[in-house]
């Protein structure tokens, strides 16, 4: 397979799932700063739900630079194993990295509206956010086949 090919599929799988994860995390940043200027209180509290949320969706960009070594250091990949690994990470990490971020932003607002609810709105927030990181795993088997 012309290296180029590999080194295109690769850059695009990363490419992809980065974009997703800093798509939501501008999202994200964005309703927290607006809650955090209406209520500077609650400042702690915000940063619980921002750092659980970027510690779990930057797995993404991780699974996506996983797949892309391996389209690089397999020699005689075929080119369509290469296009098809790069895009199953890169658009499950698109797609994830964006629609999780709307979990936490959609946490954040109940949060804001309801404060006393902090335990449960982070406890759902948590099983919603675990149940969307299973497409990662999905994603990163499926990448993995296709790369063999």
């Amino acid at each position: 397979m012309p290296q180029e090919i590999a080194l295109i599929w690769a850059g695009l799988s990363v490419w992809l799932a980065g974009l997703g994860v800093v798509i939501g995390q501008g999202e994200m940043s964005r309703v927290s700063m607006d809650i955090l200027g209406k209520n500077p209180h609650m400042r702690s509290q915000l940063l619980v739900f921002t750092v659980l949320w970027i510690a779990l969706v930057e797995s993404w960009v991780i699974y996506a630079m996983i797949i892309s070594f391996k389209i690089i250091n397999t020699p005689g990949l075929e080119p369509m194993h290469a296009i098809a690994g790069g895009l199953a990470m890169g658009l499950a990490g698109l797609g994830s990295g964006f629609w999780e971020s709307k979990i936490v932003v959609w946490s954040l607002e109940a949060f804001n509206r309801n404060p006393e609810n902090k335990a449960q709105v982070l406890q759902s927030m948590l099983m919603y956010l675990a149940l969307a990181e299973v497409v990662s795993i999905y994603a990163l088997i499926v990448a993995m086949q296709l790369l063999k």
